[in-house]
């Protein structure tokens, strides 16, 4: 039941007691006691639940809270070890281009033959071997930063499902606080009037365990340049579906996932944006920036500000910072990618990207 409806069913049980009250007749001495005290009753048993009610949700709160900063390092463990991986996949992208302009296999037979002596023939060929050794030592270096990431994503995920649990709890615990409000009202029915200022902060109590999780909005800077950009990408543009067909979030929220579409915008292939650009929160938007926009049509846009949002697209998943809000379509388009992310997903420009619908959650 919500708040309107139950203050409705509270007048009108304040109303029809006083109508009571005032008929002839109406019972005095030990009946109206006994009624009075069985009101008592009724209030003292729903304060004292509604108190229970209030420690549970305080206990459940503080582990509400303490899985939000556990989420919050585990982000930034994953957001440290990506840029890990995407240098190293770099070094190994520039190891692989000088393999294939001049490999060791060709390195090797120049050695040979250019070896004027057995002192120079062992000398090359130990330098080959280390520029080899070197080659592999870096291909083992990038199989663990990958190992690395995959392991702190999955500890991220057992965090933020702990995290979905106890907000189900809490949830649990906001209705029965309602339901607390209701039973008390439908047994004092009959009771008298002045109790109900007690049922009235009953009511207060629960509302204020409904508007518990609300966070402040954070405050956009006022030299902010990036909020007031024209869309890159057209509206008209086709959105190109995620390949991945079984990405988290599909066809359900479970996990706190959703999907929607997601532009690119920012650094030298935006021509609408200045680059570097200052975001809604301060930050520095270019062409390696690992940030993105919600729309300001989001309600409580402006909360996001700060937050890590981990987003999955064919097959890959990448994790950004929340650091600037746009038009973006008129809210259609529910992420713009900032160019470090969307070079993470393997796209060199903003029209590369263009349109696609992608799988994404707040942590």
């Amino acid at each position: 039941m919500t708040i309107t409806r139950f203050t409705t069913r509270l007048v009108a049980v304040i109303t029809a007691l006083v109508l009571v009250c005032s008929c002839p007749g109406f019972a005095t001495g030990a009946a109206w006691a006994d009624e009075v005290d069985d009101a008592q009753a009724v209030l003292d048993d729903a304060e004292a639940r509604m108190q229970e009610l209030s420690a549970e949700y305080e206990w459940l709160q503080g582990q509400v809270d303490e899985l939000q900063a556990q989420v919050d390092q585990a982000a930034a463990d994953a957001l440290e070890a990506q840029a890990e991986v995407l240098a190293g996949r770099a070094a190994l992208g520039a190891t692989a281009a000088s393999e294939y302009r001049g490999g060791s296999s060709v390195s090797l037979l120049s050695v040979v033959l250019e070896s004027s002596n057995l002192n120079d023939l062992l000398r090359n060929v130990e330098y080959v071997g280390q520029i080899m050794q070197y080659q592999a030592d870096e291909v083992q270096a990038q199989k663990e930063r990958k190992e690395r990431l995959d392991a702190i994503a999955a500890d991220l995920n057992d965090k933020k499902a702990a995290q979905e649990r106890a907000l189900a709890d809490l949830e649990q615990k906001k209705a029965e606080a309602s339901e607390v409000v209701v039973a008390a009202s439908d047994r004092l029915a009959d009771a008298k009037a002045e109790q109900a200022a007690r049922l009235a902060e009953l009511e207060r109590q629960a509302a204020a365990l409904e508007q518990a999780r609300q966070q402040e909005a954070a405050p956009v800077v006022d030299n902010a340049t990036t909020t007031g950009r024209d869309e890159v990408i057209p509206d008209t543009s086709p959105v190109k579906p995620n390949p991945d067909t079984s990405a988290p979030g599909s066809g359900s929220s479970a996990g706190g996932w959703l999907t929607g579409i997601a532009s690119a915008y920012g650094g030298s292939s935006d021509k609408t944006t200045p680059n570097p650009g200052t975001t809604a929160n301060g930050s520095v938007c270019d062409d390696w920036s690992m940030g993105v926009a919600v729309p300001l049509s989001m309600p409580n846009c402006r909360s996001y500000l700060g937050r890590t949002v981990e987003i999955s697209y064919n097959g890959m998943t990448v994790y950004a910072t929340v650091n600037d809000l746009g038009g973006m379509g008129g809210s259609s388009r529910k992420l713009d990618l900032q160019p470090g992310v969307f070079k993470a997903f393997g796209f060199n420009t903003c029209q590369a990207w263009g349109l696609r619908t992608v799988s994404y959650r707040f942590l």
